[in-house]
This record gives structure tokens, C-alpha cells and sequence, in this order.
């Protein structure tokens, strides 16, 4: 089973529950020779003893390789509580800001994910399901641009190809109970709409929700790019901030115009810049269409005299 991309020159994390893609990694990566591998598991106190045992699992896992560990607890329910989001989001939140505080700690640049094709046809979905468009259906990235990066090696390797790694070098790793509760969304996406779609078209779906995935990615690129051109090379945005809207500009392909409204609309720090709020935004370069729409936090999208701003909140 390879592993791509190629591995990080100097320090790096890898996110390790104790459960069976992590583990397969940790055995890959080490197996394939990278080097200042930190291992880091954040005890979320869901399951109780279970989690504990999870910890003390993962210990035991950097003593068998020899490598250094850093495992947290956090009050996934209580932080769940106080910022009024699911479970499953603030575990993530939790997760990633302990991930980017141990790459500060050893001074990482590379943290190492497990998710896998199963897990990406599921994200994909789960995305779809709730209005997403091209980005969206990209997915997970395999490597982002950003720093830490997150480095995702697995991405494009099915589950039962992970199994049956696991299987032959004889891997032990921790069943999480809580991923077989219906209760979580996710997990009825993995137990019963996935294997409904296999059986609905007698194929494996997976597969080709990853490729759409790609293809998104490819598509998505290929726009956001034009878009960025055509700012450096038009001039568009004035120094005071306005979206000057040129003949040019609104002669473009609403695919590339919308783009442009969402990098100029991000460099504004407009919060909430959705689908929704571009399909507006862009229903106001049309004949008749709105002067001015609402923003979040009482800020307003106005248009006059060939030109977008955004006032500020009275």
C-alpha cells in the first residue's frame, strides 16, 4: 500500500486516536523512514474509561517505536455547551487547535491525518446534503497550502485496503464504540446511505464520489486562479477598498465573477460569505437589480456610481 505525498524533511505530528487507519499509519510512515514523528491524541472524555484506555493505548504505541507523545483531555461536552455547536464540531475545533498548538511546541510543519477514500466519499456527501457547491464537493485535500501542513497520505486508500494492511502485519488497534451510534450523522452516511448506494447501483460508489472529488478540486482551482488574475491584472479593487465594476468585470462568467466577489468580500472580513450571499451579490450587477442588501453584524452591500462597498455597522 503506498503512501503519497512524499514525507516532511524535518519535525512532524501525527493525529492518532489508537483506532485502526491512525495506527496503519503510524506503522506506514515509520516503516517508509520518516523521521521526528511526534505522536498526539487528544482525550475528548466522550466514552468515559474507554478514553482513558485510549490514551494509555497510544502511550504504549510511542514506547513500541520509540517515539515522543502528547496527549491532552478537553471538555468536549462542556466546550460543546458554551459555543452552542454539535459534538462533532467542537471535537474537531478541539482537536485542531491542540494539533496546531503541539506543531508550535516541536515546531512541526507537516501534521499527518488518517482520513481515507471512505472517509472522504463521506465528507463529500455529507457536504452535498447540506448545499455545498464546487468547493464543497472537492473534499479533503491530500495537502493543504497552509502551514502547519495538514498531510492527508491515506486519502485516496479504501478502508478495506486499510483493513487488510492492518490484518497482515498483524496491527493491534482500539475499536471506537461511538462509531456505531446512528446518533452521529456521519456514521449513518458510513453504515446504512453508503452500502444503500452500493446496493441501489450494484457498484461501488466510493470511488467515484472520490473522483468527483478530484475533479472538483481540478475545476475549483482552475476558477479561483482566473479570478485572482483578473484582479492583479485588472486592477478591480480600489485602494479604499470598493469593487469598481467595470465593463470587464461584469461581462465575466458569473462562475469567475462570483469568485472575485468572494476573495474582495473576504478581504473585508465579511463573515457569512455563502452561496446565498454571492447569488445576491451578484444579482446586483444586473439590470434592476438591489442597490443594497444586508450583511451580518448591521453592515450593508451597497451599489452606486459603478462601484460595490461595504459600510460599516451603525
Amino acid at each position: 500500500m503506498p503512501i503519497s505525498p512524499s514525507f516532511a524533511s524535518g519535525p512532524a505530528l501525527l493525529a492518532i486516536s489508537g483506532g485502526r487507519d491512525s495506527v496503519a499509519l503510524l506503522h506506514l510512515l515509520v516503516s517508509a523512514g520518516q523521521k521526528g514523528l511526534v505522536l498526539c491524541h487528544l482525550n475528548h472524555g466522550l466514552r468515559g474509561r474507554e478514553s482513558g484506555q485510549d490514551a494509555a493505548f497510544v502511550r504504549r504505541l510511542g514506547r513500541k517505536y520509540g517515539l515522543p507523545c502528547e496527549i491532552e483531555k478537553t471538555p468536549v461536552s462542556e466546550q460543546a455547551r458554551t459555543q452552542k455547536v454539535s459534538i462533532e464540531t467542537a471535537a474537531r475545533m478541539a482537536r485542531y487547535d491542540f494539533l496546531h498548538r503541539m506543531a508550535l511546541r516541536h515546531g512541526a510543519e507537516c501534521i499527518y491525518l488518517a482520513h481515507h477514500a471512505d472517509d472522504q466519499a463521506e465528507t463529500i456527501l455529507a457536504n452535498l446534503c447540506r448545499g455545498t457547491g464546487i468547493s464543497g464537493l472537492k473534499g479533503m485535500v491530500a495537502e493543504t497550502a497552509t502551514a502547519p501542513v495538514l498531510c492527508r497520505p491515506l486519502l485516496e486508500m479504501p478502508r478495506a485496503e486499510i483493513e487488510a494492511y492492518v490484518k497482515a502485519h498483524g496491527l493491534a488497534y482500539r475499536e471506537d464504540s461511538s462509531n456505531l451510534s446512528p446518533a452521529h450523522r456521519r456514521n449513518r452516511l458510513r453504515h446504512e446511505v453508503l452500502p444503500l448506494l452500493n446496493e441501489v447501483y450494484a457498484r461501488e460508489v466510493t470511488p467515484l464520489i472520490v473522483r468527483l472529488g478530484r475533479q472538483a478540486a481540478r475545476d475549483e482551482d482552475c476558477l479561483q486562479q482566473q479570478a485572482r488574475e483578473f484582479i492583479q491584472q485588472e486592477g478591480v479593487i480600489a485602494q479604499d477598498g470598493r469593487l469598481l465594476l467595470s465593463t470587464k468585470l461584469r461581462s465575466l462568467h458569473p462562475a469567475v465573477l462570483s469568485r472575485i466577489l468572494h476573495f474582495w468580500l473576504g478581504g473585508l472580513a465579511v463573515p457569512g460569505v455563502d452561496a446565498d450571499l454571492l447569488d445576491d451579490a451578484l444579482a446586483m450587477l444586473r439590470p434592476g437589480g438591489p442597490a443594497k442588501i444586508n450583511l451580518q453584524g448591521g453592515r450593508h452591500l451597497r451599489r452606486k456610481a459603478g462601484c460595490l462597498w461595504v459600510t460599516e455597522a451603525v
